[in-house]
């Protein structure tokens, strides 16, 4: 079985939103976008609710819920088997009790409430979460129940979802807010529930140990050097009739039953010499703890024939990033069905494009659109297709940041990346945002940010001041969804003239990278050009001379404005520096660097 599609209303942060499922599937996007909400989300819908946070008035959009506030969450349930009829499955479907048989289309990713099953269409049900305010009490309701269509479950009849259908469902949640030290304890509900399942809990085991502890070999009150004083103390509880004359005070480390010396039992790492606490090695260490329980939960399902569903948040955190690629193809081959949220461009390019999510928010509109629908394969365009396959790290971890910068060719991606790490590492003042940089190949910045559009409506074009890049303006400008803003650079100018204008205060003082690139010419701002062009594919020089002006306060400040105005223009705001010309050309606004100019 599969969760092929699962609707939000009124929950969190959104106000309304849908996000169809893959067999295996990655959800990632900016900060702050509902990713979080749709695992708890799901966690609520599908019985795993310990897993989500208490209910509260911010579970409710716009956090002012009233008697008559809704929030739902409904979840569509389908690939119970091949060729699945209602009839196979009575648990689901026989009864007065049970589920709604609905069709779920694979081609359209639509629920359809035919009588029959209509053609490309296989059997699903709905499960449905419906949050409700009780003013009187100031507290929350919630009903599980089998989605019916549009209305009230908590003032009409409804069908509530037995335990046993969630149990069949199989779905398992890994939240991001883990305890990593109780992870692998007795302490742990998630721990206890899989050596239930399995029938591991060492029952003799612990009795044995119960009585180890009730009698150890080595006793703190036998030590001469406290035995004065615990002994003055049984004196004065004799004394108050407290004790009785032959009894006395003893320590041990639990309160000696068998619930205490499970819960007491902590973790350790057996090397050859010594013990170590889990909680004493790395985060990496401890955060693989929850993947090791979903991991034995996982098999065991397995073994047994049963469905398995993992949802996990962020299940890279603390890991190394040479780790992810390898965690998510675990996760794969556990589970029939999974899906995870991420941060990391690692893990996330480990999804093939069809199965990555990409999710915005527009106050409160949830939109979340796979990044292809078709194989990568079946694209034309050659700059398009090496998105997706040469760079989609790169893509992906710009998708998620915050201003998205789409520049002519990889040379002025390299540069506008090294002036970025420069400001950010050295400036005393913190810069106004973050580039992420798209790594577009040579003359593809039109269809380049045709692509990106589709999820960043925000996308900035950064174009030359050439005939070349007056052509680019005038298409984009000509598209039906043209850029809301594009930047240009001066008349003739490129990103070699910005290289030159951050590197021109260098030249009254050249460092040693600089003066050896100027070798036998002066030290003027048309020699640093020509140099810089005749040098364009030289990366390591670039970087080095990057390094050297940060130490140029000048250079810096440059540097830092141009970032910063960049951050800005993306952001719909003004930039700083004097020196831009703005003009309106059809619905573009065209931001021009006339104070960076060819020599």
């Amino acid at each position: 079985m599969r969760i092929v599609q699962c609707s939000i209303t009124h929950f969190r942060g959104i106000e309304s939103g849908t996000i169809t499922i893959p067999d295996h599937g990655v959800v990632f996007g900016p900060n702050n976008v509902g990713k979080s909400t749709v695992i708890e989300a799901l966690a609520l819908a599908l019985g795993r609710e310990q897993m989500a946070q208490p209910l509260t008035d911010w579970d409710f959009w716009g956090g002012e819920p009233k008697p008559d506030s809704r929030a739902t969450i409904i979840c569509t349930i389908s690939h119970f088997a091949q060729d699945a009829r209602p009839e196979d499955f009575p648990d689901w479907f026989s009864g007065e009790r049970s589920a709604r048989p609905v069709w779920w289309d694979e081609t359209s990713n639509a629920v359809k409430i035919d009588a029959d099953c209509p053609k490309h269409c296989i059997l699903a049900a709905q499960i449905a979460f419906c949050i409700r305010y009780e003013e009187d009490s100031a507290d929350f309701e919630f009903i599980r129940y089998f989605y019916d269509g549009p209305g009230d479950p908590f003032t009409t009849d409804c069908r509530m979802v037995p335990n046993s259908v969630l149990q069949e469902l199989g779905v398992f949640i890994l939240p991001g807010n883990r305890q990593w030290d109780k992870l692998l304890s007795f302490g742990s509900s998630s721990f206890l529930k899989v050596l239930k399942a399995s029938g591991a809990i060492p029952g003799s085991t612990i009795d044995k140990l119960k009585m180890e502890l009730r009698n150890p070999q080595n006793k703190i009150e036998d030590d001469p050097s406290i035995a004065a004083v615990i002994k003055s103390a049984e004196q004065e509880l004799q004394q108050f009739l407290m004790f009785k004359d032959k009894a006395e005070i003893a320590y041990r480390p639990t309160m000696l039953d068998s619930r205490s010396v499970m819960q007491s039992l902590i973790p350790h790492v057996l090397h050859s010499t010594f013990l170590l606490p889990f909680s004493r090695h790395g985060a990496g260490m401890n955060s693989l703890q929850a993947f090791l329980i979903v991991l034995a939960f996982a098999e065991q399902r397995k073994q047994k024939g049963k469905n398995f569903i993992l949802i996990a948040e962020e299940p890279e955190l603390h890991l190394h990033p040479a780790l992810h690629a390898r965690l998510a193809n675990r996760i794969r081959a556990l589970s029939q069905q999974s899906l995870v949220t991420t941060h990391s461009p690692f893990l996330a390019s480990s999804y093939k494009p069809e199965a990555a999510i990409f999710v915005r928010n527009d106050a409160g509109i949830l939109e979340a659109s796979f990044l292809r629908t078709e194989p990568v394969a079946s694209i034309q365009k050659h700059a398009i297709r090496n998105l997706y396959l040469r760079s989609r790290e790169s893509l992906y971890s710009a998708l998620m940041g915050s201003s998205v910068i789409i520049p002519e060719g990889e040379s002025d991606a390299r540069w506008l990346t090294l002036l970025q790490r420069m400001v950010e590492s050295t400036a005393e003042e913190g810069v106004e945002g973050s580039l992420s940089i798209i790594p577009t190949l040579a003359a593809s910045v039109v269809d380049t940010f045709e692509e990106i559009y589709r999820f960043r409506h925000d996308a900035l074009p950064l174009i030359d001041g050439d005939p070349a890049g007056d052509s680019y303006k005038s298409r984009l400008t000509a598209l039906n969804s043209p850029p809301q803003r594009l930047v240009q650079y001066a008349n003739e100018t490129a990103v070699e003239g910005l290289g030159t204008w951050i590197l021109e205060p260098c030249l009254s003082n050249p460092g040693p990278v600089l003066a050896d690139l100027l070798t036998g010419q002066p030290a003027t701002s048309k020699n640093l050009f020509k140099a810089i062009c005749k040098e364009k594919s030289n990366i390591e020089l670039q970087e080095n001379l990057i390094w050297e002006a940060s130490a140029n306060v000048v250079s810096l400040e440059r540097a830092k404005s141009f970032v910063d105005d960049l951050c800005r223009i993306a952001a719909g705001e003004k930039p700083t520096n004097k020196g831009w010309a703005i003009a309106r050309e059809s619905r573009t606004d065209v931001y021009t660097a006339t104070h960076i100019c060819k020599p």
